[in-house]
């Protein structure tokens, strides 16, 4: 029963590593479009990688479900009191979790990339805007349009 069980968490894990390869492969996309200013794009990345989030998270609780029952099954508190020689597709679950972690290392450097890169842009644009702003100052202060009447005093 408990090794059906972890060649179930095994198939779990494995789907979750090929999204997680999808979602890094968006996120260096992401860092592209980023660069080239093309918010749109980048829009649109971040909804994939939502949906890609949302079914991550559907695996997950069914890994927790699973790995619930393989504690209580077992009377365990944790899978590193299972023994190998008993269950020896531990190994790969192990394995694949292990290349989760990995992905996970990846796309979280990238992402924080991907905010600097953000925020530099950012701050680059609030200069330019503040020199448009400055600008209209010193133009209105130079062209100023005079309303209603005006003296002029002459010299007798």
């Amino acid at each position: 029963m408990t090794r059906e069980l972890i060649d179930e968490l095994i198939s779990i894990s494995k789907q979750k590593n090929q999204l997680l390869d999808k979602m890094c492969k968006f996120t260096k996309g992401q860092r592209e479009e980023i660069k080239k200013e093309n918010m749109e794009n980048v829009d649109g990345i971040l909804n994939k990688k939502d949906a890609i989030i949302e079914k991550i998270n559907r695996l997950d609780v069914s890994f927790l479900t699973i790995f619930s029952q393989i504690k209580k099954d077992e009377g365990i508190e944790d899978i590193a009191e299972l023994d190998i020689n008993k269950y020896p597709n531990l190994r790969e679950l192990k394995e694949i979790i292990r290349a989760i972690s990995s992905s996970l290392m990846a796309i979280s450097l990238l992402d924080e990339e991907n905010n600097k890169i953000i925020k530099e842009k950012l701050e680059e644009t609030k200069m330019e805007l503040r020199r448009i702003k400055d600008g209209k100052k010193a133009y209105k202060g130079y062209n100023a349009t005079i309303t209603g009447s005006m003296l002029i005093d002459e010299k007798k």
